[in-house]
C-alpha cells in the first residue's frame, strides 16, 4: 500500500506518507504486536489460532477471532486504509506496504551490504522475550553478521581497510564466536598497520572457542596468526587510522533481585497486594518488567505520570486500556450506557454517545472500571503510585476492596507518596511492603568478572541498579568494559580508575554528561521531553521544537539510542525519572522559562488538558495565562465531578494571586468542591470571597453560597442571600432561574408556602426557555414529592415519570433512580403492582450500573413492596434483605427503616405475623420521631397485624395518624362496611 511503511529495525513504527502514526493512535500494544507478527511472514497468510499465540501468549481471551477482528480494525482505523491488513481464507496477511526488514534482505542478497547496514538496528526490540520473535530475531541477526562481513570484504577489495575493520568489529561484537568475522577483522586491522591489534583479536577468539566451545581454531585463524606473528612479516603501510572499535553498550543484566522477585510472585499467587517501595533508581521499574515477562499469566500493569497528577482517570486510563487488551470481548459485557461512559476515557471502544452528567459518568466509569479489571482479572501492576490522579485511585481502592482475590503489586517512592493514600490502600485490603535496599556485592559479581572492577562499584556507588548502570554505561561508551559471555570484562588498563571517577562524579553528573553530548536541536528535544515528565507524542515535540515532524524523529531515536529517551504506549519520554530530574535541574531559568512556554504553546495547538497546559505557564513564568488555565481545568474537573482533583487545581491557581476575576473563577471552582468533602466553613468562606464581578456571575455563586448556608447557618440569613441573588441576577435568564429556585426552597422551608409555589413556577418557564432539562426536572421533581406525600398519588406518578425522563434526557442519571423507583412505588398504591414492578427494575438495573448503593437500596425495598403485591413472597423477602444489608453498611437510618417495612410486608403476605410485627417495630424504632412518613408507616403496618391477630391497634392507630404526611395515613386501618375494621391499601 503506497504510503506505508512500516520499521521493525532499531524501534518499532509506523509511517503514513512520511510522517510516523503516533502509537496511540491503534489504540494499544495489542496492534502494534499484530502488525510485527504480519510483517516478519512478508505477506503470507497467519492462521488466527498462530497470530492469536503470538499477540495473547499467556491466555487466550474468550473469542481469539473476534478479537483479532477488532486489533485489525484499529490497526485499519489507525492507518487511515482498510488493505493494510487483508483477511484471508482462517487468517489474516500484511498488506502491500513497505517493511524495512523486507528491504534489508533484498539489499543483502543483491550484495548491498552498505545500503543494508543503513538500515540495520536492532530486530524486533519490542519482542525481545515473545517466543513468535525468536526465530525471525535470530534469522535477522545472522543476515546482519553477513552483511557486515560482506561490507568489511568489500572494503578490503577496495582499498578501505579502517572502513572494513568497523564492519567486521561490528560482525565480531554480534557473533563473538564466529570465526569469519574475527578473521576480516584482523586482516583489516593489519591493514591498516595494527598487527598487534589483530594478534590480540585472533588470540581472544581462540581463548574463547576453547572456554564456551571446547573447540580449537581452525587452521585459517591459527596460519594467519602465526603469519601476523612473525616479525619480518611484512605488514601494509597503514592507509588510514584504525577505528577505536567496541561492542554497543548493553543493559545491565537482571541482578541480585531473586528474592525480591519470588517474593512478588508468592504474593500474586496467593492472591495478595503488596507494596514495593523504594527511591529513585532502587530498581522497582526493572523489577516490575521482570515480573510481568515472567508471569505464567498475564498482567494488567500501568505506570502513572507526575503531569497527570491532577488530571483525572489518566493511570485509570492506561489500567483499563491494557485489562481490555487482554480481551476486547469484556467491553461487551458491560451495559450501553457503561460503555459511553469509558469510551470518553477510551475512545477505542465502540459505543454510541451518551449524555451523561459528570457525577453520573463518574459513577459509570468506576462502576465499568470495577467490572473491566474483575473480569479480566489479571494481577494488577503499577509502578509510580506516588503520581496516580485521585480519581485513579478511587477505582484502585474499590477494585482492590471489592475483589477480594484481585492480587496487585504497588510500586512507588515512600518520600513522595502522600499518607493517606497508603492508608486508604490499607484499609481496602492491607499493603505489606517489600522495601528494595541496595544490590549486595555478590550481585555486582553477576555483573563484572574484575575483583577490582567489583570493589569499586561497590564502594564507588550507592549500588543501587540505577546507579551501578551507569557507572557501566560511561565505561563501556569509553571501551574500558566489553561484554563477554554475559558479564562485564575489563578492556583497558584504567577501566578500574574511570569506575572510581565515575562513582564519585555521581550518577546525575554521569546523565548530564550524556545530555551534554547532545546540542542544538537535539538538546532543546531532549529538554521538551524532560519537562513533560509524561509520554509526548512527536508531533507535540516537534511542534514545540518548531521543527518538522520527519526530522525530529530522527533526533529522538538517537537520543533513546544514548539511554536518554525511550518510547511508550503513547509518545516519548525520558528512559528513567532520574534522566527527567537531572535534565531539568540542569537547565538555566531563562531556557527552562523558555522551554515551558514552548510547550504550553504546543500541548495548546494539541487540546491538551488545560491543567498541564497551565504547569507549563506557570514554570514560564506567565502567571495570568497559568492561573486561567488552572480556572479552566477546576472548571472542567468539577463537571467531571473529579472534585479532589479540582480541589487541587483550585488551590494552584489561588497560589499564583490571580486577578480578582480568575480568583472569583478559582475559589467558586474550590468552594463547590469543598462542600462535597465535608467543608462547610471553608466552602462557605471561598464562595464568599467569589461574590466579584459581573452582576450574574455573583449572582450564580450568591445562590450557592444561600443553599449552603440555609443548612449549615441561619436558615433566615441564607434566605437574605437568596433575595441578593435575584437582585443581581438582573435580566440574565440562567441565573435569575437558579435564584428563583434557590429562593423557593428557602421559602418552603420558612413556611412561606405560597410564595415558594409562585417562584417555582417562575423558576420553571425560565428554565423551559433556556432548554435546561436538568432545572425543569429539578423543579418538577420537588413538585412531585410534595404532591406525593400530600397524597396525591396519581398526579404525583405522572409528575415523576417526567421528572425521571427529564433526568434521563440531560444524562443526569444518578437523579433518575428515585423519581423512576418512586413511580414504581406509587403504582402499587394504586392497585398496578405490576406495573410499578417494571418501573422499580428499571430503577434497580440503573442503580447496580452506577455502583450506587444509596440507589440499591432505595429501589430493592420499593421491588419488594411490589413483588409482595404480586404474591412473590419469596422474591421479596430477597430483595429487602439486600436492602437491609446495604442500609445498614451505609449507615443510612431512612432506607433502613424501609427496609425493614418492606421485609415486613414481605412477611405478612406470606402469614408470618410474628416475623412482619418484629420487622415492623425495627422499623418504628429507626425512625423514631424525626422520620415521621416511616415512623407513620410502621404504626399503620402494627395495627395491621394486631387486628389480624385479634389484640387491640388502637395505641398504633393513634401513633400513626398523629406523625407523617398523608401518604403516611393511607395504610392505617379504618371502619368497613359492617361495622369491621379493614386494612389500608396495600396490606
Amino acid at each position: 500500500m503506497a504510503g506505508v511503511r512500516l520499521q521493525l529495525l532499531g524501534r518499532f513504527q509506523v509511517r503514513r506518507d512520511g510522517e510516523e502514526v503516533p502509537p496511540a493512535a491503534f489504540g494499544g500494544r495489542k496492534v502494534r504486536t499484530m502488525l510485527r507478527v504480519l510483517a516478519v511472514r512478508d505477506g503470507d497468510l497467519v492462521p488466527h489460532d498462530v497470530l492469536a499465540g503470538a499477540v495473547w501468549p499467556q491466555r487466550l481471551p474468550a473469542d481469539p477471532a473476534g478479537n483479532l477482528g477488532v486489533l485489525v480494525n484499529r490497526a485499519r482505523r489507525a492507518l487511515g486504509d482498510p488493505a493494510v491488513v487483508v483477511t484471508g481464507s482462517g487468517g489474516y496477511a500484511l498488506g502491500t506496504c513497505d517493511v524495512d526488514v523486507t528491504e534489508f534482505l533484498a539489499h543483502l542478497a543483491a550484495a548491498r551490504y552498505d545500503a543494508a547496514l543503513t538500515l540495520w538496528g536492532e530486530p524486533l526490540p519490542e519482542d525481545a522475550y515473545a517466543d513468535w520473535a525468536s526465530e525471525p530475531r535470530d534469522r535477522l541477526r545472522r543476515a546482519h553478521v553477513e552483511a557486515c562481513e560482506g561490507a568489511a570484504r568489500s572494503a578490503l577489495a577496495g582499498g578501505a581497510p579502517a572502513d572494513a575493520a568497523r564492519s567486521a568489529a561490528e560482525a565480531v561484537a554480534a557473533d563473538p564466536l564466529r570465526e569469519s568475522s574475527t578473521l576480516l577483522l584482523a586482516e583489516a586491522l593489519a591493514a591498516c598497520g595494527d598487527r598487534a591489534g589483530a594478534v590480540s583479536r585472533l588470540d581472544e577468539l581462540c581463548r574463547a572457542l576453547v572456554a564456551e566451545l571446547g573447540v580449537a581454531p581452525s587452521v585459517e585463524v591459527v596460519d594467519l596468526r602465526e603469519r601476523l606473528a612473525r616479525k619480518h612479516v611484512a605488514v601494509p603501510a597503514p592507509r588510514s587510522r584504525p577505528p577505536a572499535v567496541r561492542a554497543p553498550a548493553a543493559r545491565p543484566a537482571f541482578v541480585g533481585r531473586d528474592d525480591e522477585l519470588g517474593r512478588l510472585r508468592a504474593a500474586v499467587a496467593a492472591g495478595r497486594v503488596v507494596g514495593l517501595a523504594g527511591a529513585a533508581g532502587a530498581g522497582k521499574s526493572r523489577l516490575l518488567a521482570e515480573f510481568g515477562r515472567s508471569s505464567d499469566v498475564p498482567v494488567v500493569a500501568a505506570q502513572a505520570y507526575l503531569a497527570e497528577r491532577d488530571e483525572a482517570w489518566g493511570l485509570a486510563r492506561s489500567l483499563l486500556r491494557e485489562a481490555l487488551a487482554l480481551d476486547a470481548g469484556i467491553a461487551d459485557t458491560l451495559t450501553a450506557r457503561t460503555r459511553g461512559a469509558l469510551a470518553s476515557l477510551l475512545p477505542e471502544i465502540d459505543a454510541a454517545p451518551t449524555a451523561l452528567d459528570g457525577e453520573s459518568r463518574r459513577a459509570l466509569i468506576l462502576a465499568g472500571g470495577l467490572h473491566v479489571l474483575e473480569v479480566a482479572g489479571a494481577p494488577l501492576i503499577v509502578d509510580d503510585l506516588q503520581w496516580a490522579d485521585p480519581s485513579s485511585l478511587a477505582l484502585l481502592g474499590s477494585v482492590l476492596a471489592r475483589v477480594r482475590t484481585l492480587p496487585a503489586v504497588l510500586a512507588y517512592r515512600p518520600a513522595e507518596t502522600g499518607a493517606d493514600v497508603l492508608d486508604a490502600l490499607r484499609q481496602a485490603r492491607g499493603l505489606p511492603t517489600l522495601t528494595l535496599q541496595p544490590l549486595a556485592p555478590a550481585a555486582l559479581g553477576d555483573l563484572v568478572d574484575d575483583p577490582a572492577l567489583l570493589y569499586a562499584l561497590a564502594t564507588g556507588t550507592d549500588r543501587t541498579p540505577f546507579a551501578v548502570g551507569e557507572v557501566l554505561r560511561g565505561l563501556a561508551a569509553t571501551g574500558a568494559v566489553v561484554a563477554a559471555r554475559g558479564r562485564w570484562r575489563v578492556a583497558t588498563p584504567d577501566a578500574v580508575d574511570q569506575a572510581r571517577a565515575l562513582g564519585r562524579a555521581g550518577q546525575r553528573r554521569g546523565i548530564a554528561r550524556r545530555a551534554a553530548r547532545h546540542r542544538g536541536v537535539a538538546a532543546d528535544l531532549l529538554a521538551l521531553v524532560a519537562i513533560a515528565r509524561r509520554e509526548l507524542p512527536a508531533r507535540v515535540v516537534a511542534s514545540a521544537a518548531g521543527t518538522d515532524a520527519r526530522d525530529v524523529l530522527d533526533t529522538l531515536a538517537a537520543l533513546a539510542a544514548d539511554g536518554l529517551l525511550r518510547l511508550g504506549d503513547t509518545g516519548w519520554t525520558t528512559a528513567h525519572d532520574l534522566v527527567a530530574e537531572t535534565v531539568a535541574d540542569g537547565l538555566d531559568r531563562a531556557d527552562r522559562g523558555r522551554l515551558h512556554a514552548l510547550l504550553a504553546r504546543a500541548l495548546t495547538d494539541d487540546g491538551a488538558d488545560p491543567a498541564e497546559v497551565a504547569r507549563h505557564h506557570r514554570e514560564a513564568g506567565d502567571s495570568r495565562a497559568a492561573a486561567e488555565a488552572f480556572g479552566r481545568a477546576a472548571t472542567a474537573a468539577l463537571d467531571a465531578h473529579a472534585t479532589r482533583e479540582a480541589a487541587a487545581l483550585a488551590d494552584a491557581g489561588l497560589d499564583l494571586r490571580p486577578a480578582p476575576d480568575v480568583a472569583a473563577v478559582l475559589l467558586e471552582a474550590r468552594g463547590v468542591a469543598r462542600v462535597v468533602h465535608g467543608d462547610i466553613d471553608g466552602a462557605a468562606a471561598d464562595l464568599s470571597a467569589a461574590l466579584t464581578g459581573p452582576g450574574p456571575d455573583r449572582s450564580r455563586r450568591r445562590s450557592r453560597l444561600a443553599m449552603l448556608s440555609s443548612g449549615a447557618r441561619d436558615p433566615q440569613a441564607a434566605a437574605d442571600l437568596a433575595e441578593l441573588a435575584l437582585v443581581e441576577a438582573g435580566d440574565d435568564p440562567g441565573a435569575r432561574a437558579l435564584a428563583l429556585e434557590t429562593a423557593a426552597i428557602l421559602d418552603m422551608n420558612l413556611g412561606l408556602t405560597e410564595r415558594a409555589a409562585d417562584r417555582a413556577e417562575e423558576a420553571l418557564v425560565l428554565y423551559r426557555r433556556l432548554g435546561d432539562a436538568q432545572g425543569v426536572a429539578r423543579i418538577l421533581d420537588g413538585r412531585a414529592m410534595a404532591v406525593f406525600l400530600d397524597g396525591r398519588i396519581g398526579e404525583g406518578v405522572a409528575l415523576f415519570g417526567r421528572v425521571a425522563d427529564l433526568f434521563a434526557g440531560s444524562g443526569d442519571l444518578l437523579r433518575v433512580v428515585t423519581p423512576r423507583s418512586t413511580r414504581g412505588h406509587g403504582l402499587v398504591f394504586l392497585g398496578k403492582p405490576a406495573e410499578g414492578l417494571d418501573e422499580t427494575d428499571a430503577a434497580l438495573r440503573l442503580a447496580r450500573d452506577l455502583d450506587s448503593p444509596e440507589g440499591v437500596a432505595y429501589a430493592c425495598w420499593h421491588r419488594s413492596e411490589a413483588l409482595s403485591a404480586l404474591g412473590r413472597t419469596d422474591e421479596a423477602e430477597a430483595n429487602a434483605r439486600e436492602a437491609l444489608d446495604v442500609a445498614r453498611s451505609l449507615g443510612h437510618r431512612g432506607w433502613t427503616a424501609t427496609a425493614h417495612r418492606a421485609l415486613g410486608i414481605a412477611l405478612q403476605t406470606r402469614g408470618d405475623l410474628d416475623g412482619a410485627a418484629a420487622e415492623f417495630t425495627a422499623s418504628a424504632v429507626v425512625a423514631a420521631d424525626s422520620l415521621t412518613l416511616f415512623a407513620s408507616w410502621a404504626a399503620a403496618r402494627l395495627a395491621q397485624v394486631a387486628l389480624a391477630q385479634g389484640r387491640d391497634a388502637t395505641a398504633h392507630i393513634a401513633r400513626a395518624r398523629s406523625i407523617g404526611p398523608p401518604l403516611g395515613h393511607r395504610e392505617i386501618p379504618g371502619p368497613a362496611p359492617g361495622g369491621k375494621r379493614r386494612c389500608g391499601a396495600p396490606c
